[in-house]
């Protein structure tokens, strides 16, 4: 198995490919090596290769170019490739990433057994039921990958691997390990140094090095053929080899610039460097253009037509100019808009007022009514009050994310909803849920007691939500192990319902399973008769479940056969 480590999306889509006007046939310079290690991995796809060769590096230093690179390669000798990229805007959203990369499969999951068909539907967004465990995702893949690849091999391209969403990431880790004898292969390119949710774990590693001096300085010569030594040596001083800067930072000059050395600006940092040539080239677009890429980037998707048809309602001149100031690409293949560098994201919306902000999630969200987490999601953002219509659109979300499994997206959905409650004890309703979500679905109990107190202050007093004291004592329980204010926390709140005998509340069967948990850790018999006296009472019966377990746990020795 091969690994090579580098990041970031050029701003030309080259990392230092030959220019065809001003150095003869395309190609990349500096590259031979890592070119030619790339098509020894796709030969070998076709004949079961089945390894796993990631990219890594710094930011610029061409690794996307890279991925590019192979994936024509790989279409060339007829191999079939599937790219998708993470993103910051869906780094939350469970399976985004995956969805993106086997979403041009989907039609293969009639082939697939029960089971995995119903993992992937359930995973890929495509229909609902129990979150499936990522295990029976990655089997579910592999399947799917086995039927694909039956027509021709099978290039799964990644990139941005610190950006995938945690789901993804899993699943991918475990795939990338069980492909040997298949004919697909993965490559994918993260940012050296940063931490992912993929487990690189023994794949062994090949760094993507900045480009040496000569290669540097021929690159220069390709691009900007007019520019003296002087600048040329400036700039390849100041680059230390990165290709997006030697690209981009004469740009920012201006042609005259180019041929004198003392225009040149003083060294700054590398990143403000570039922070400010997007920015300068962001401004150069006309408002239009600009106001249509805002919403590509707070959309997230990169769903082409769905820009298409933005553009088309308003008018004017669409992605062109963006195209031609090689901001975006739009890949007709996979209907996807690419932004060439994920500085350009940061540059735009840094580039934005909260007011264009606001009106694009207003415009996307009237665009997207007739999908509705995306809908609620783009109102809220819109929403600059408290709106009840809004939070409860958005709690809704929640909730039906809950159910595919996305417990993250849910509490953050909930937070937001929360934010947008009009009255105290809505939005102390939303904070309690949000942090019994955080505590017990995803294990996560560092921010319970902030959300904790922060439900408290919004609706004081007594009779508060039953959720605030779940996720209350489940941080008692798991945090500080305080067995005895986590039950008495938990009885009182019961205790305090209008009617503490309704077996449809959820709320109320999930606050008895945590007091079920509370007695069983006690470990004491005083602590089991208030949980018998609430479950027994139950009406109209008490979950099956339940009963037995919180007879069975209080006294194991009754209910085991005699020996």
């Amino acid at each position: 198995m091969f690994r090579l480590v580098g990041e970031g999306r050029e701003m030309d889509g080259s990392g230092g490919r030959r220019d065809q006007a001003a150095a003869g046939p395309p190609g990349l310079f500096g590259r031979e090596a890592e070119i030619e290690r790339l098509r020894l991995f796709v030969g070998r796809i076709g004949q079961g290769g089945g390894e796993p060769l990631l990219l890594s590096g710094d930011p610029g230093v061409g690794k996307t170019s890279l991925l590019d690179e192979a994936a024509a390669i790989a279409t060339g000798s007829g191999t079939r490739v599937l790219r998708a990229t993470g993103s910051q805007f869906e780094a939350e959203v469970s399976f985004a990433s995956l969805h993106q990369l086997l979403h041009p499969c989907a039609a293969k999951l009639t082939s697939l057994s029960p089971l995995h068909a119903q993992a992937l539907n359930v995973a890929l967004y495509l229909g609902e039921g129990s979150p499936p465990a990522p295990l029976l995702v990655a089997g579910a893949v592999l399947a799917l990958l086995q039927q694909a690849a039956g027509e021709r091999p099978l290039l799964l391209i990644v990139d941005d691997l610190p950006w995938l969403d945690r789901a993804s990431a899993l699943v991918l880790g475990m795939v990338a390990r069980r492909l040997t004898g298949l004919p697909v292969a993965l490559l994918a390119a993260s940012r050296t140094g940063e931490s992912s949710f993929f487990d690189q774990g023994d794949l062994p590693v090949t760094r993507v090095e900045p480009l040496s001096e000569q290669a540097a300085a021929a690159l220069l010569a390709g691009r900007y053929p007019a520019m003296t030594a002087r600048v040329r040596r400036r700039l390849i001083d100041d680059a230390q080899g990165n290709p997006l800067a030697l690209l981009e930072l004469p740009v920012s000059l201006g042609d005259p610039s180019r041929a004198v050395a003392g225009a040149l600006p003083a060294t700054l940092p590398l990143s403000q460097r570039l922070q400010k040539t997007f920015i300068s080239r962001i401004q150069a677009l006309p408002s239009s253009v600009f106001e249509l890429l805002l919403l590509a980037v707070l959309d997230g998707t990169g769903e082409l037509r769905l820009i298409r048809e933005l553009a088309t309602d308003r008018g004017g001149e669409g992605l062109g100019p963006a195209e031609r100031a090689g901001l975006v690409r739009a890949d007709e293949s996979t209907e996807q808009l690419a932004f060439r560098h994920p500085l350009i994201r940061s540059a735009i919306e840094a580039w934005s007022t909260s007011g264009q902000r606001r009106r694009a999630h207003a415009e996307l969200a009237a665009h997207l009514a007739d999908r509705p987490e995306r809908h609620a999601w783009h109102l809220a953002e819109a929403t600059e009050e408290p709106d009840e219509r809004v939070a409860a659109l958005l709690q809704q979300v929640a909730h039906t994310n809950l159910r595919r499994g996305d417990s993250v997206g849910a509490v953050t959905e909930l937070l937001r909803a929360a934010e947008l409650s009009p009255s105290g004890k809505g939005r102390s309703e939303r904070l309690a849920e949000a942090a019994y979500l955080g505590s017990i679905v995803t294990g996560d109990i560092r921010d319970a007691p902030r959300l904790l107190e922060q439900a408290r202050r919004a609706h004081p007093g007594p009779g508060g939500p039953l959720s605030t004291a779940v996720a209350g004592a489940y941080h008692l329980l798991h945090g500080d192990g305080d067995i005895d204010t986590a039950h008495r926390l938990l009885t009182t709140a019961i205790g305090e319902l209008d009617d503490p005998r309704d077996a449809r509340s959820k709320v109320l069967i999930e606050a008895l399973y945590t007091l079920l948990m509370i007695c069983f850790f006690g470990g004491r018999a005083e602590l089991w008769p208030p949980l018998h006296t609430i479950v027994d009472g139950l009406v109209p019966r008490p979950p099956q479940l339940l009963a037995i377990l919180s007879k069975t746990f209080s006294d194991p020795a009754r209910l085991t056969p005699a020996m």
